[in-house]
């Protein structure tokens, strides 16, 4: 009789061990599209009441979930930049917040994590996933990360200009000519107020031979009347560049500022000069140094700025011609016309940009790209590991949270000491593989129904002792 009542209680913990079973099956089947849900199985172990060489007694099974959190789902494109995924291991940290009692959203300090990067931007700003978690990472500021997690906002629609620093002209003057004065070649370069001022750069033969004469004017830039009041002059500077006539041929041999009929200063719109500043300030004639006229400063005193803009600091622009002695700038080589080669002429700064984009890279930097063409970066999204990721606990919405199991979480920057990377404009797919479901269901209905077998025998045997006692 005990064997009996054994046997069928055997039979119910056979019943509630795969109802278990289904119920992991049912809840993969029901997240089969869930973006980042990791599927369930289950694990059976056996259960011993008595066991020696001469007896047996029926213990029955227990089950368990089988948690997969660290296997990789499928990588599918998305049209939402700010959609992410993660190649490899790791989660993202995601919070919540709540409303104070001004209305704005405050971080709660509960920490989550999750595989689900369905991130876009809430009214606020914040990047928020279809759970309602925040996504955290650290705020960048001058190329430098903190080191405190927060919730990331995308606040800062305007791009800050940037002042010319620099001024690179690349071109050729033809050799041979004489009594030549070029054409003007013009940019646009900018004060720190992102104005932009034209800047023009002409050539002129002098009476010696390898020896031209550049004019450098940059309008709107000249001084003030000694009272603080901007005049609106232009500012000029002009110097000498003497070339090369035996090997290195055609280079640069050396920059006099200060050569007969060379000035800086400031200009009216005749073209009659106001301020003489005195000679531009050059770099020595040094084979293999940079060929540098600092437009705005001067040879007798090297730390004063003389490029005065309307409401702006005062600063210099460096003009980069190349190398002396080697033909990587400014060359007087021969013609096929008589006329100056422009090959290019750049700078370094930027007028106000306004939002464009936003850039999520491999590595988790977050940047803003502007109108401008500048980008700014603003925060880095950190990658968090465990040591046994598969004790995590599960919460609704697709995020885990720590346990003893599973350790603390290890921040770290995306591809490093074995953290995943992450790809923008996309997501990462459920795990969950229909077909193997399906056989695993099958599986479980089949033992389920061989349990239940067992309960109507032993039902029908209690039943035979009863009428035998009868």
């Amino acid at each position: 009789m005990s064997s009996l009542f054994a046997a069928l209680g055997v039979a119910v913990s056979g019943l509630g061990a795969q109802s278990q079973a289904i119920g992991n099956i049912s809840d993969d089947l029901a997240n089969a599209q869930t973006t980042g849900y990791k599927s369930i199985g289950t694990s059976f172990s056996s259960m011993v009441t008595a066991s020696s060489a001469t007896n047996n007694s029926p213990g029955g099974v227990s089950a368990k979930p089988s948690y997969r959190n660290d296997v990789q789902g499928n990588i599918n494109s998305s049209e939402t930049t700010t959609n992410l995924a993660i190649s490899g291991q790791g989660f993202f940290n995601v919070t919540t917040m709540v409303r104070d009692e001004n209305g704005t959203a405050q971080p709660t300090e509960s920490q989550f994590y999750t595989r689900d990067g369905s991130f876009t931007l809430n009214s606020d700003g914040y990047l928020v996933n279809s759970s309602g978690y925040y996504l955290e990472g650290y705020a960048v500021s001058n190329g430098i990360a903190s080191d405190e997690l927060a919730p990331i906002q995308i606040s800062s629609m305007l791009g800050d200009p940037q002042q010319t620093t620099a001024l690179t002209y690349i071109a050729n003057l033809p050799a041979g000519a004489s009594d030549f004065t070029s054409t003007a070649s013009t940019i646009n370069i900018y004060d720190a107020l992102g104005d932009t001022h034209q800047t023009s750069v002409v050539w002129e033969t002098t009476a010696t031979t390898n020896v031209w004469k550049a004019t450098v004017t940059v309008a709107d830039a000249g001084g003030d009347d000694g009272t603080g009041t901007h005049t609106n002059l232009s500012y000029k500077a002009s110097f000498e560049v003497t070339f090369n006539s035996s090997a290195p041929t055609g280079t640069i041999q050396s920059i006099d500022g200060a050569a007969e009929g060379c000035t800086s200063g400031y200009y009216d719109a005749s073209g009659n000069i106001v301020a003489d500043l005195g000679p531009v300030e050059t770099t020595a004639a040094v084979a293999g140094n940079a060929a540098i006229v600092t437009l705005g400063g001067l040879a007798a005193d090297t730390t004063t700025s003389n490029l005065i803009f309307p409401g702006s600091a005062p600063q210099t622009v460096s003009l980069d011609l190349g190398n002396f002695n080697q033909a990587t700038g400014l060359t007087q080589y021969a013609n096929a016309t008589t006329a100056v080669s422009v090959s290019s002429i750049a700078q370094d700064g930027l007028p106000k940009g306004s939002y464009s984009s936003i850039g999520i890279d491999s590595d988790g930097i977050i940047s803003i790209n502007y109108t401008n063409g500048s980008t700014r970066n603003i925060y880095q999204i950190p990658v968090a590991t465990f040591n046994s990721p598969d004790n995590l606990q599960r919460v609704s919405g697709g995020v885990y949270t720590a346990t003893l199991g599973s350790g603390t979480a290890q921040l770290r920057t995306a591809g490093s000491n074995g953290a995943g990377t992450f790809s923008s404009s996309a997501l990462e797919s459920s795990t969950v593989d229909i077909a193997s479901e399906f056989t695993t269901m099958i599986q479980s209905q089949q033992v389920y129904s061989a349990n239940a077998k067992v309960v109507s025998t032993v039902n029908s045997m209690l039943n035979t002792i009863i009428q035998a006692v009868q």
